[in-house]
């Protein structure tokens, strides 16, 4: 079993303990029904056991989490890989690899920008659906979740967070709840910045310092999900083009 995870019960358990662990088998039951899968706890116990017995998962006397040697066998696997496309691929100046995904499932976004903010000090985000708004716990999935609650821990912690929204979508939360909450916390948190623009220029992403992720259209009515996954010792020029959209965007107040 290779990343990008699929949509089987065994691919969301890999998804749920790359994030959070170790989880019991009711926790792990219950964030898979999250992911809108109809199982039952029965059908994930099983996949637990053989997953157990595949060496992909180990049992720990607070439950369960990934097998580090498994991790470290996958990784290695795709670093050999990566070598010799490298050798074949190599970029001057600075080491840059772009990586093209189709996910069969959408909140990898979280999953992957969940450990880009793990090592970051400094995000930029963007998207047209922001979760940062999503407040409805009934809502959120798993990966979701998590993703929110580390961004927020991260925020009041200090770290710089910059989030891109469409002007489209604020026009229509003025009136809501959710628009003074946001207001308040700009006021409270002076390093999250929040401004508006365009719908057509937010793109869904995540940019650091080394590491960036653009999601591109997906199909309606699906699970499938397109990104591109960057990485490099520079990203520079990336930066310098989210950070010329978000300074001509709009505060909150315009």
């Amino acid at each position: 079993m290779l990343f990008p995870l699929g949509t089987t019960t065994k691919d969301a358990i890999v998804r749920i303990l790359s994030v959070s662990w170790p989880l019991t088998p009711i926790k792990i039951w219950n964030a898979v029904v999250k992911e809108n899968y109809t199982i039952t706890y029965k059908a994930v116990y099983k996949a637990l056991q053989e997953m157990a017995q595949e060496k992909t998962i180990e049992k720990t006397p607070d439950g369960y989490k990934l097998n580090e040697q498994w991790l470290k066998t996958t990784a290695n696997t795709a670093l050999e890989i990566l070598k010799t496309y490298q050798i074949k691929n190599k970029i001057t100046g600075h080491e840059l690899i772009a990586n093209f995904t189709i996910y069969k499932y959408s909140d990898e976004f979280y999953r992957i920008v969940t450990n880009m903010l793990l090592n970051s000090t400094e995000i930029r985000l963007a998207s047209k659906t922001p979760a940062i708004l999503i407040s409805k716990e009934s809502s959120k999935t798993y990966l979701r979740k998590h993703y929110l609650e580390l961004l927020w821990k991260k925020i009041k912690t200090g770290t710089k967070v910059y989030y891109l929204l469409p002007t489209e979508l604020i026009a229509n939360l003025k009136t809501k709840p959710t628009y003074l909450e946001l207001t308040n916390l700009l006021e409270e948190y002076s390093n999250l910045q929040i401004r508006h623009a365009p719908i057509h220029s937010v793109v869904k992403m995540a940019i650091t310092e080394k590491e960036a992720v653009i999601g591109l259209a997906a199909p309606p009515n699906t699970d499938l999900a397109a990104f591109l996954k960057i990485e490099g010792t520079n990203l520079t020029s990336l930066i310098e083009l989210y950070n010329s959209i978000f300074v001509n965007g709009k505060s909150l107040t315009e």
